[in-house]
């Protein structure tokens, strides 16, 4: 369940995106060996604790994708439907 959330100027200084269902993606990685990336509507690189916030439109038609670069490795990349997502309505 993706609750509704208003006013959260920590996503972005747009006030039209500081609001709506948000999802939270975190990587427990050690990201000093690895780079990990994830893209919604935009792509994000995860901040120093793993963490990349996304604001959810039509999560039928989205989906994350999350890319994972390790020198000396093949990359890795996975993708994740929000179809089955449920969100909660603005009051």
């Amino acid at each position: 369940m993706l609750k509704y959330v208003s006013d959260y100027t920590g996503f972005s200084s747009k006030t039209a995106e500081q609001s709506g269902n948000y999802l939270v993606f975190h990587a427990s990685a050690n990201l000093d060996d690895v780079t990990i990336t994830a893209k919604m509507s935009k792509t994000s690189t995860l901040d120093s604790d793993g963490i990349a916030v996304f604001r959810v439109g039509n999560k039928d038609s989205q989906t994350l994708t999350v890319v994972a670069k390790k020198e000396g490795y093949e990359d890795v990349t996975k993708v994740f439907s929000l179809s089955g997502l449920t969100v909660e309505s603005a009051s």
